[in-house]
Parts: structure tokens; sequence; C-alpha cells
């Protein structure tokens, strides 16, 4: 059998093809199904900000009777983020002493504020390392490309200050300048970057003049983005770079590996072929 071997944030991969963030990794059976399969690594399905407010929403609503508004202000800011869901640490935790590849954590902030108590105990539940999935688009015409990127900045040294596992960015395409940006990225305390995020995409259905469309899967020809700014970026910058997006075959692999990653994170082709298709 061919050496597959990897290293990806400093760990040691069976093979490069990591399992991404998605519904196939959201429960421990899913996990240790993509590791059966011959998974390097996997991605557990993000931990959304908004999922860590919802959850402490009625908590903080019982208390707004007692307590002064700056507290209460002070507490939703605060406490939802330093304890966060529980289910997602006692996933991590599990999945961490019971599957035998690597698992890798998700957060998928809108904010930087409160995610360094949250990351601490993501560290201290086993997992190997975290995946950053920092979502900002520039709709406000107020800020400044710098704006924007200073968010993700502040975030990843945010981050970097309170952990000392690996920390990966997973980035978006639109940014002014990506090679600057990934520069940037790193000198924060990033260990690698992930390229790149998809976004939900709408649409409009002229027959019921609805707004429709959502995350799509994947197509093949979607990992030519990628596959141009791993080239672009390989040697430019010093920490690891995983390809995300439009991987579904054999030859797709072998492409981005060739441009510089060292890793590759798979989902579409895993939801039209199953997981066991990472054999394939």
């Amino acid at each position: 059998m061919a050496e597959l071997k990897t290293r990806y944030l400093g760990i040691e991969l069976d093979s490069p093809l990591i399992v991404g963030s998605s519904g196939l990794t959201k429960s421990l059976s899913g996990i240790q199904r993509c590791a059966d399969a011959g998974a390097g690594a996997v991605v557990v399905k993000s931990l959304f900000e908004e999922q860590i407010r919802m959850e402490y929403a009625e908590t903080t609503a019982s208390m707004a009777a007692y307590a002064h508004p700056e507290a209460m202000a002070y507490l939703q800011a605060d406490a939802a983020m330093e304890y966060g869901p529980r289910q997602y640490l006692e996933l991590l935790e599990t999945a961490a002493t019971q599957v035998h590849i690597p698992v890798i954590a998700s957060v998928n902030c809108t904010s930087p504020e409160g995610w360094t108590g949250f990351a601490r105990k993501i560290e201290a539940a086993g997992a190997r390392a975290l995946e950053l999935n920092v979502f900002v688009l520039g709709t406000d015409p107020s800020k400044t490309s710098e704006d924007i990127e200073w968010i993700y900045l502040d975030a990843v040294r945010k981050v970097r200050a309170e952990i000392s596992i690996p920390i990966a960015v997973k980035l978006v395409p639109y940014l002014t300048n990506i090679s600057r940006m990934a520069a940037r990225v790193e000198d924060a305390g990033a260990n690698g970057l992930v390229l790149f995020n998809r976004f939900f995409h709408p649409d409009v259905d002229l027959g019921a003049l609805e707004v429709t469309g959502g995350l799509s899967l994947s197509s093949p020809e979607e990992h030519l983005l990628p596959l141009r700014w791993l080239a672009l970026l390989y040697g430019r910058v010093g920490c690891d770079l995983c390809a995300s997006t439009g991987i579904h075959d054999t030859a797709g692999v072998a492409k981005v590996l060739l441009a510089g990653a060292t890793a590759v994170q798979v989902t579409s082709v895993l939801y039209r072929h199953g997981v066991d298709h990472l054999r394939t």
C-alpha cells in the first residue's frame, strides 16, 4: 500500500485526507465511520456562536428581573462564550479518547470577544487542534478592508494567547490581498490555513417570487480556486496549507498536494457517494 503519511499542524496523519466540518462529523458514530474509512483526521462540525448564545438565552432571561442592565449585558456577552454547549465539549472528549485519529475542533465566530474562554475548554477536552472558521462578509460600505481583516487577526491573537494546541484559520476568497492576509494571520499565531470557506448562495424562485437556495455541494471544477492560491502561497508563508472545496477524486487530491497542500479536506464527495468513498 502506498505511503500516505503527512504532517499537518504539527500532527502526524496516516493520510492527508481530512473529513471537513459537516454533518458527517457531528456525532461520535459519524467520526468513527470516517476513521474506519481511512480519514487521516476529522474536523468536528463547527460550533456556531449563535448556538452558544441561544443555549444561554433562557438562563439569562430568567435572571433579567433581578440583574442590573449592565450586569446582564456582561453575562450575555461572556458567560455563554465561557462555558458553551456542554454537548460539544462532551463529543470532543469522547471522540478524543475513543477514536484513533486526530480530532480537530471548529468554531464559527462573527467576533473575537469571548472565544478565548471557550477555546481553553476545547483544548482541555482533548482536541488536537482548533480550526477558526471566521465569517466576515464585507457588506457595510463604511468598513474598510483593514477593518474586516482586523477581525480575523484579533480573533487569532486572542485565541493564540490562551491555548497551546495548533490553530488553523479557514479563510474566505473575498479578501483584497490574500497573500498579505495569509502572512498576517500566520504572524498572529496561526499554524495553518484552510483554503477556502464556502458561503451560502441565495437564489430566486421566479415562479414563486421567493428567495431560495442555500449551501449547495461543491463541484469538481471548484478546486481550481484553492489550487491557484496554494501555488501562490507555497514558500511565501511558513504555516501549513490545507485545500478545501471541490476535491472530488484522486486527481484533485494529487493536484492540490503538488501545489503545496499538506492536507486535503473533503466533504461534498462523501455526501454524494458515502463516507466509504474515502477508501477509493
